[in-house]
Parts: structure tokens; C-alpha cells; sequence
């Protein structure tokens, strides 16, 4: 009985089936061990949950930060203890699985506490704080975007697979940097919003509050969809529930930085390492936009965002023309986080994102970049669109593979590559505790993970349908910041 239900279920919902197997193929088997931002974040769940220590109940790292578990120099100081620099939303993501794993391994007479044994943890948490979320992102793209009417069914489920596979959401989900989580969050939020509903008004609130508290920059997207809504045609019947399901979010960031560092407002980067900070900068952090930054980071040929995932460059067409249309509420919206993330991005000294292979700040704005694709199943240019997705995506494969670290100007071409040809994989810790290694097994996951991409591919790319209906009478979209206004569609009060 159960196997058939099985049988009916991946039947009705294959291709969401085949988009979920493929996230959890490359981002369950491969895993970049924690480095100090990820073990910055995990030290504070392991230190609240872990008993019998001088920290347990709290997210103090002062016992892990200098330790060969989780160190890190990721930390922010406040009144004589060290707490982690980034906001919260990843150590308490992980608090309720990481007391369940540390129940059921002491039961089973395994030792938690040992490196080995937290790597293969830290992993095993990553399948809940990053797969599961990318998974459910990009579900609900191919769920809810043709719903709302921004785009034909095929066309979403190509907007998914840009998302998921051919953007900096695949490697950066391999481990738990808390980024591709507060994508997924804003995802949900901004594909909420859009629908302009009572419901979906509460949604919205507690997606971008979520991602707020995962990532401190997306309050970015929680104060411009919040002025969305204010400009809407209904602002006042929905701003109060937009901040209704803002608030619970919000509230666990107030009391958590009231009892981490002695004030609702103080937030963790403002007291980090004092190697990170600058004298006289907003929080230590932040001077003046720099549009020569700006630049470097969509289009430098080391780690532009555009340089790696050049599909995106179609989401300049897809703008214009969404403004063209009664999507234009959106399509403003969209423009708006993504502009205001490249400014608040570039008036940072360390805009590039540090060591690492892509400028990784920035992919809290993918979201933003991928609703505002044009109708892809009906792209006139089909080949350019399929030339730029293979390209984004093998270059996000090859990162998933390896490593979203690299201490090089050039990290696709001096590491990345070199060390895929070196078969040197980042195979997750239980694969290589049983000898998973070198370039065979993954040159298999590959092969297999194009053939089933293809696939999605021609899917999406089937028999062209009509163009979708425009947004609804009683949606937000059309009115929020249009100046227009549009009939009553035939039948319409």
C-alpha cells in the first residue's frame, strides 16, 4: 500500500522529484569541511547543546574557538566572552537536530566530541540547514511562479533549474555558510509576496524576517518588501500582517542579541575580531558605495558574479521587458534589491567575499536575478540561453566539487579545474571514511547528474504555451509601485 502511494506520488510529482534528487546528489555528496565563518556559526549550537560544560544553554565558543573541532577567529566579544560574529539564524537551525544526533550517538556508545566525529556531524546538520531549504526553494519556484503569473509552468521549472544548479546556490549550499540558506528564505518570501494575499502578506513577513536573522544583510529585502506593501493598493490591510509574521524572527534576533551582548540593537559584526574592523565605518564595516566595486564584482574576470554564472546576464532582458508588462510592481522590486545589495556590498572592505572563489555576498540577490529572467521556455534565442546555462552550470558543479575556498586570484582556472583534473573531490566524510576517492566516482555523479539535467532541460524547453495571464485584480503586484492602473479583467466586479 505504502509503495504504491510511493509509486502515485513520484508519478504526479517526477519532475520536483528528479529537481530535489539532483540538490541532494551534488550538495549530499560533496562537503567542504568548516572553515571560520561555518564553524563560527556551528560553535554556538555545539556549545548550547553539548551538556555538562561551562557553556551549555548558551552560545558562547569560548571552549571551541581555539580548539581542534571548530576553531575559528570568526568571533565577536562582548563583556569578556566570545560569541560568533554572524547572525544566528544557522546556529539555531541547528540546535534541535544537533541535540537529537548527540542523544542517539551517546546511546550508540560513539564519542561526539571527536573531530572526526563533528565533521561527519557538521555534515549531517548541513543536510537541514542548506540541502533541504535549496530543495524547497526551488520546489516552490516551479510551484508558485505560474501561480502568481509571472511565468508559464515550463518557464518556472527553468527559472528553478537556473536557481538551483547554474548559480552560486549549488556550491555554497555544500556547506553550512548560511548565505545559500538566506536565499532560500527570501525565495520563499519574495514567491509569498507576490501572491498578494492575506496569507500570503504573513508569509512574506516571516520568510524575509527569517532571512534577516540567517543573514544580517537581507534586511535589505525585508525593508524594501516591506515599503512594497506600504506602496500597495491595500497597504494598510497588509502591512500590519506583513509585520505580524515579521515579528517572531525578528524578536529571536532582539533577545538573542540582548542576551549575547548586552543590548537589542548591538548586533555580532559590530564587536567582531578586531582584525575586521575599520575606524570610523558604520558597525566597523561600512564606508561609501564604490561603483568601481560594483563593477569588479559583476564582471571580473577572477571572481565576477557574471563571470561565473553568465546566464544571469539574461535577466537585464527579462527586466525590461517584465517592466514592459503589468509586472512592473515586481519587476521594481526585483531591480531595487538588486542595486541596493551591489551598493551595500561595495561600501565594504572585504567585498569580494574574502578567501574565497565567488563574490559570495552577493547570493542573497540571486533570488532577485532569477525572478527577473524573461519567460524562458518561450526565449527566442534558445541556443544562447542553453550555451549560458551549461557554462553557469558546469562552473558550479566543478565549485560544488571541490571547494567554495581559494586562496588565488584566478580560483576557477588555478584551483578548481586543477583540482578536478588531480581527481582531489571534496567527497562528504562518510564517503571517505568508507574510501570514496579520486575522479572516477565523480565523473559517474557527473555523467549522471547531466543526463537527468537534460532531461529538466527538455522539459522545460517542451511545446511552448500561451504567455501568462497578468497578475490578478486583487493582487498586490500590479499596484504596488506602478502609476497605472489596468482594467477589470471580463467577469470582474
Amino acid at each position: 500500500m505504502l509503495a504504491s502511494r510511493i509509486r502515485r506520488w513520484l508519478g504526479a510529482h517526477r519532475v520536483e522529484a528528479a529537481v530535489c534528487l539532483l540538490i541532494a546528489a551534488v550538495q549530499g555528496t560533496f562537503f567542504h569541511p568548516p572553515q571560520w565563518n561555518q564553524s563560527a556559526r556551528l560553535a554556538a549550537t555545539v556549545a548550547f547543546v553539548e551538556p555538562n560544560t561551562p557553556y551549555t544553554g548558551t552560545f558562547r565558543i569560548d571552549g571551541l574557538r581555539e580548539g581542534d573541532r571548530l576553531p575559528t577567529e570568526d568571533w565577536a566579544q562582548s563583556r569578556g566572552a566570545f560569541y560568533s560574529n554572524k547572525a544566528p539564524g544557522v546556529s539555531l537551525l541547528g540546535i534541535v537536530p544537533y541535540y537529537a544526533l548527540y542523544r542517539l550517538e551517546r546511546a550508540a556508545k560513539i564519542r561526539p566530541r571527536t573531530p572526526e566525529n563533528t565533521q561527519i556531524n557538521v555534515y549531517l546538520l548541513n543536510l537541514w540547514i542548506s540541502v533541504f531549504w535549496n530543495m524547497a526553494a526551488a520546489v516552490m519556484v516551479i510551484r508558485r511562479l505560474p501561480r502568481v503569473g509571472v511565468h508559464s509552468e515550463q518557464a518556472a521549472l527553468l527559472v528553478a533549474l537556473v536557481y538551483a544548479f547554474a548559480t552560486l546556490v549549488l556550491p555554497f549550499g555544500c556547506s553550512e555558510w548560511g548565505h545559500s540558506t538566506a536565499a532560500a528564505f527570501i525565495t520563499l518570501g519574495l514567491l509569498s509576496l507576490m501572491e498578494g494575499t492575506c496569507a500570503g502578506a504573513v508569509l512574506a513577513g516571516l520568510w524575509f524576517g527569517a532571512a534577516t536573522l540567517t543573514e544580517y544583510l537581507a534586511g535589505i529585502s525585508l525593508l524594501l518588501a516591506g515599503l512594497f506593501i506600504a506602496l500597495s493598493a491595500e497597504r494598510w490591510k497588509q502591512s500590519w500582517r506583513f509585520a505580524l509574521g515579521a515579528a517572531p524572527p525578528l524578536a529571536a534576533l532582539l533577545v538573542y542579541q540582548k542576551i549575547c551582548f548586552g543590548g537589542y540593537f548591538i548586533t555580532a559584526p559590530s564587536l567582531s575580531n578586531p582584525i575586521f574592523l575599520q575606524s570610523g565605518k558604520a558597525a566597523g564595516l561600512f564606508g561609501l558605495p564604490n561603483l568601481g566595486n560594483v563593477w569588479r564584482m559583476l564582471f571580473d574576470n577572477e571572481r565576477g558574479l557574471l563571470y561565473q554564472t553568465p546566464i544571469l546576464l539574461l535577466s537585464a532582458a527579462g527586466a525590461l521587458s517584465w517592466y514592459r508588462s503589468s509586472r512592473r510592481g515586481v519587476a521594481a522590486l526585483a531591480a531595487a534589491n538588486i542595486v541596493a545589495y551591489l551598493l551595500a556590498i561595495s561600501a565594504m572592505d572585504g567585498w569580494y567575499g574574502g578567501a574565497t572563489t565567488s563574490m559570495r555576498y552577493t547570493i542573497v540577490a540571486l533570488p532577485f536575478f532569477c525572478v527577473l529572467l524573461p519567460d524562458l521556455q518561450a526565449f527566442r534565442y534558445r541556443k544562447t540561453f542553453l550555451l549560458l546555462f551549461v557554462l553557469s552550470a558546469a562552473e558550479m558543479l566543478v565549485l560544488a566539487a571541490t571547494s567554495t575556498m581559494a586562496f588565488t586570484d584566478h580560483p576557477l582556472s588555478r584551483f578548481a579545474l586543477p583540482a578536478v583534473q588531480r581527481g582531489a573531490l571534496a567527497y562528504n566524510p562518510l564517503l571517505a571514511s568508507i574510501g570514496v576517492h579520486g575522479l572516477w566516482i565523480g565523473g559517474a555523479i557527473a555523467a549522471a547528474y547531466a543526463v537527468l539535467l537534460g532531461w529538466l532541460l527538455e522539459v522545460g524547453l517542451a511545446a511552448r504555451k500561451e504567455s501568462p495571464r497578468p497578475f490578478c485584480s486583487r493582487s498586490l503586484a500590479p499596484h504596488a509601485l506602478d502609476v497605472e492602473s489596468y482594467p477589470a479583467e471580463e467577469g470582474d466586479s
